[in-house]
């Protein structure tokens, strides 16, 4: 008679039962999830057997915040970035929230959430539980509710402080008798929204005495990103360093919430009016030059050529008009809130040669809100959305949009701030030359955010040529988070912050080359979401979903027949789920039919201590693989580089490259050195090193 099992050989036989119900578990076919974004995630036994057979050990697949605080330049690190890199599995989840959040907000209508969401991810949660004014409230203490909007403006004029004589008070009001009445409610809100914001705006730092117009500070808040020493980042201006630690940045977050939240209410009401007979009158106003309100510049409906320095907010009703030079940027404490409003008309904003305009947060809120029109947007640098220690946004409503950045920071920047371009609707055109199309730097959220529509987000190949990459263009743009890395310069590195690109619906396609399309450097996170369409990418090293030096970078697309590169001579290595010293690289398509050009280093490949994720839901895909042999191994698929012993705590943590493709019947074609032995319907691993691993399953999970 045999001796009864011993606990060791029980759990042994318990462990093989377990792993052969989840290997079961995890081949039978099951129903495709609903096409959502939340329904986007690995189920739990594919990711059992992820983990069960890559060999590192690691639950969960990432690194702890004692592991992360072994590297250096981490100075001004956001909370929201560091907790990520736990769990590799957790960061598409969370970025698909995000995502979700704010395509549902922007067609709501809520610039303010929107603001408030941006700077909640720079770790400055601010004017979450204020509610906007409502109904016949004016949200102004001192205007009771239910006042007509003459009532409410005879008070509003002896509010101020420097309250109108009654001589001047009643011509004020007799030109604002021959406004419409809803228009009337519209102007109200926004002087009330002023009123009620720039108090908080103000709380920033001092303008010096010698700088009325704000130049000098304005270089000063740059100089870290752009002074330099033998092409590396050193300056010699400390003056950013020292604002970085000492500037309380809660109440430009708290005031642009406001403002904001104001501005929710009166575009709500006018869009009710204008979509009921309110076009027909507005149509009729023709022109008008009305400076009546306080801090509020009015314009009728005539084809009006508008040049800055104006007052606080201008207000155009229509008309086909140009807006040039420095317009709706903020410059600090003299002059927080700039704010440009136009309702309908194909219209030009055109910055010139002008640096910091068109949407641009100087230690406080700059804004432009176009309802509607074809409109065509250009800027040289720090524009259509751009934050530096404050609130930079575009806002638009409708209509097939053209936006250029001519250099950098633009379309959705944040520099220790939040700056954000959301467009409604349209098909629409984005170009720049680099470090623009949702960029987050240094405690900052840069948000591009286009909810429909057949769109082209181009950043030039000519923008920021590099030999280091091989004389491609180092884009950092389309979703990038981007740090100083001083480490060769001047000392001070800056760690990175959010920069996102969502995209709601649509056949688009984006190009550019080095550092695009959902990448991480230093310590920032970067997120490219398409939520829908028949989809292009065309991009280089470390692109579509990839990260370097302690960063993130996650790419996914929800769903369409997509093309990664297909065709692109120029492509280099390092991309489609690539990550590089401790970092995570994530690349994930939810269904579609698509089509992938891998090259060395691409499709889940990790490179030095670092975690990368390729993952295809379903659809009958195609990859082909191009080996460079100068670009480096390993191939793709599943894998990890290998290194000698560094005797440092590098040695103790792993590279952990994952690959999954759980449906559809996929071809593999292209260099034989597609060494993994991937194939459809198999399952490889690859082993190199106590610390490299390399894991690839093709099945069919997904009917």
């Amino acid at each position: 008679m045999l001796p009864p099992p011993s606990k060791h050989r029980r759990s042994l036989s318990l462990s093989l039962s377990l792993s052969l119900a989840v290997l079961a578990a995890a081949e039978q076919p099951r129903d495709p999830p609903p096409n959502d974004r939340a329904a986007l995630q690995i189920p739990d036994d594919v990711w059992d057997r992820v983990l069960a057979g890559n060999g590192s050990g690691r639950r969960p697949l990432g690194f702890t915040g004692d592991e992360m605080r072994n590297y250096a330049g981490r100075e001004h690190l956001l909370r929201s970035v560091e907790n990520l890199f736990r769990d590799v599995r957790t960061i598409p989840r969370t970025t698909g929230r995000i995502a979700d959040e704010l395509i549902a907000l922007a067609r709501a209508g809520s610039p303010g959430d929107i603001s408030m969401m941006c700077w909640g991810l720079t770790d400055i949660p601010a004017g979450r539980m204020y509610a906007p004014p409502t109904g016949e409230d004016w949200g102004e203490a001192g205007i009771p509710k239910g006042k007509s909007p003459s009532e409410a403006l005879s008070i509003l004029l002896t509010l101020e402080p420097d309250p109108t004589p009654v001589l001047e008070r009643a011509a004020i009001e007799a030109e604002f008798a021959k406004i419409p009445v809803q228009l009337q409610r519209f102007l109200l809100r926004l002087a009330i929204a002023r009123r009620v914001a720039l108090p908080w705006l103000r709380q920033s730092i001092p303008a010096p005495a010698d700088d009325p117009d704000g130049r000098a500070l304005r270089k000063s808040v740059a100089s870290p990103w752009t002074d330099g020493e033998n092409d590396q980042a050193a300056t010699l201006d400390g003056r950013c360093f020292r604002w970085l630690r000492e500037v309380d940045r809660a109440p430009v977050a708290y005031g642009s919430a406001l403002f904001a939240a104001h501005l929710k209410t009166a575009l709500a009401e006018l869009q009710v009016w204008l979509q009921a007979d309110g076009r027909e009158i507005l149509a009729r106003i023709g022109p008008l030059d009305w400076r009546g309100l306080p801090g509020i510049h009015v314009l009728g409906t005539e084809d009006d050529a508008i040049s800055g320095p104006q007052p606080p907010i201008v207000v155009d009703f229509g008309g086909k008009d140009r807006w040039t030079g420095r317009l709706a940027v903020s410059n600090g404490p003299s002059d927080p809130l700039s704010v440009v409003i136009d309702l309908a008309g194909d219209d030009v904003y055109d910055g010139g040669e002008e640096l910091f305009t068109m949407g641009c947060g100087v230690f406080g809120l700059g804004a432009v809100i176009d309802l509607s029109g074809n409109d065509k947007y250009t800027v040289k640098d720090s524009g259509l959305g751009c934050g530096w220690f404050g609130t930079g946004l575009l806002w638009d409503g409708a209509g097939d949009d053209e936006y250029v950045v001519k250099g950098k920071w633009g379309q959705g920047v944040g520099h220790m701030g939040a700056g954000m371009l959301v467009d409604l609707a349209g098909d629409d055109r984005y170009e720049c030359a680099e470090q623009s199309q949702g960029m987050g730097s240094t405690l900052g959220c840069g948000l591009l955010l286009d909810v429909e529509g057949k769109d082209a987000y181009v950043c030039r190949d000519d923008g920021n040529v590099s030999a280091l990459y091989l004389n491609q263009s180092v884009a950092m743009a389309q979703g990038c988070g981007y740090g100083r890395r001083a480490d060769i310069g001047d000392g001070r590195s800056l760690a990175g912050g959010w920069g996102l690109l969502v995209d709601g619906a649509g056949d688009d396609r984006y190009h550019a080359q080095c550092w695009s399309q959902g990448c991480g450097y230093w310590w920032g996170i970067g997120v490219l979401e398409d939520r829908g369409g028949n989809d292009v990418y065309e991009n280089g090293k470390y692109s579509s979903g990839a990260g370097a030096h302690y960063a993130v970078g996650v790419q996914v697309d929800l769903a369409g027949d997509d093309l990664y590169n297909v065709g692109v001579t120029t492509t280099k290595n390092q991309f489609q789920g690539h990550a590089r010293d401790a970092s995570i690289g994530i690349s994930i398509d939810g269904d579609g039919n698509d089509r992938y050009l891998l090259k060395n280093m691409c499709g889940g490949s990790a490179d030095l201590c670092s975690v990368a994720l390729f993952w295809d839901r379903r659809g009958d895909d195609v990859y082909e693989v191009t080996m460079d042999k100068d670009m480096g191994e390993p191939g793709p698929f599943g894998s990890a580089s290998m290194y000698p012993p560094s005797r440092t705590f590098r040695d103790d943590l792993p590279a952990v490259g994952v690959f999954l493709d759980t449906g559809g019947k996929d071809s593999y074609s292209g260099d034989p050195r597609n060494a993994a032995g991937a194939r459809d319907g198999a399952g490889w691993k690859e082993n190199k090193s106590s610390q490299s691993f390399g894991f690839g399953w093709d099945a069919e999970i997904y009917r």
